[in-house]
Order: structure tokens, then sequence, then C-alpha cells
């Protein structure tokens, strides 16, 4: 008899485990939704300033059941649109982006297990670059990765000179 009951009682938990599932991924729209944030981590350069990119990648669901991704990069000083922004189809597990400015089709991909997506971008030491989504508990965090890497950028020893010198020969 206790086997059997163990029995029900791990039916009932996987068919209840099941249903939670399908309802964070189809139901509610699983992960392709709101806006999500990462650090691209560029490496160290010449004036040994650790340079990185706050990247933002904003899911928005249309109707016709695509979603359009507005991808965002704090680059410095100045927020520039992002390589990734376009027009997605969930396929699977995947969220397959046309990008807006043309090109290839990218594919995101989410991991259930550390709830976070994977972008085709690579950090310095050639990992992919993961959002996490944004939430009260870490807006804080991600503006101050954005004050940083605004205040690294305005050091006089990191703005580019573009002005060229002539020499007389």
């Amino acid at each position: 008899m206790k086997k059997y009951l163990a029995a029900i009682v791990i039916a009932i938990l996987l068919i209840g485990g099941g249903g939670f599932f399908a309802y964070v991924h189809f139901i509610s729209g699983g992960p392709w939704q709101g806006t999500w944030w990462g650090v691209q981590d560029a490496g160290v350069n010449w004036s040994d300033d650790h340079i990185r990119n706050l990247e933002t990648v904003t899911f928005t669901r249309n109707d016709d059941k695509t979603i359009t991704v507005e991808h965002k990069v704090q680059q410095g000083s100045k927020e520039v649109d992002g390589s990734l922004s376009g027009t997605g189809v969930v396929d699977g597990g995947r969220l397959v982006v046309t990008p807006k400015k043309g090109g290839k089709d990218v594919a995101l991909s989410y991991n259930t297990m550390s709830k976070t997506i994977e972008l085709p971008l690579t950090n310095a030491d050639k990992s992919a670059v993961t959002l996490k989504v944004l939430t009260s508990d870490n807006n804080d965090e991600m503006e101050q990765i954005r004050s940083d890497i605004v205040q690294i950028s305005q050091k006089p020893e990191n703005k580019i000179d573009t002005t060229l010198s002539s020499s007389k020969s």
C-alpha cells in the first residue's frame, strides 16, 4: 500500500510540475517579454581600465504572435541601438530574431536552470554574454554599472583624439 501511495504522490507532483512549466512557458508568454540586461566584458584597454558594455533588451509581444526586440547598448557615454533589434518568432525554446538592419537571423536561447538568456555576443574571454530579467531588486545594480561605464569613458586618457595633425615636408 505504501508503494502505491508513494507512486501516486510522485505522479501528482510530476503532473503539477508539468502544469507549472506549461503555465510559465506557454500561457504566461515565457521569457520573451519585459526588459532583460547584462554586461559584455570587453577586456582592459590601453589605460588599464576595465571596459564593459551594458546590454539591455526589451521584448514586446505583438498581436500577430511575433515579438518586437529592442536592443540598446551603453557604450561609453552613449546609448546606441544594438545589432539584435528586430522582430522575433518563438521556435521551441529559442527566439529567432530577424534584425531590422538586415543580415542573418539570430537565435537567442533561454536557460531554464539559470533563468538567463544567452546572446550571440561574446565577452573578451570568448564566453557568451548572458542577460537576466530586470527587476526592482537589480535595477540599482544595472544603473551603477551604467554610471561606471560613463565615468570610465569620460576620463581624459580614454578620449579618442580624432584630429589629424599635418606635417610639413
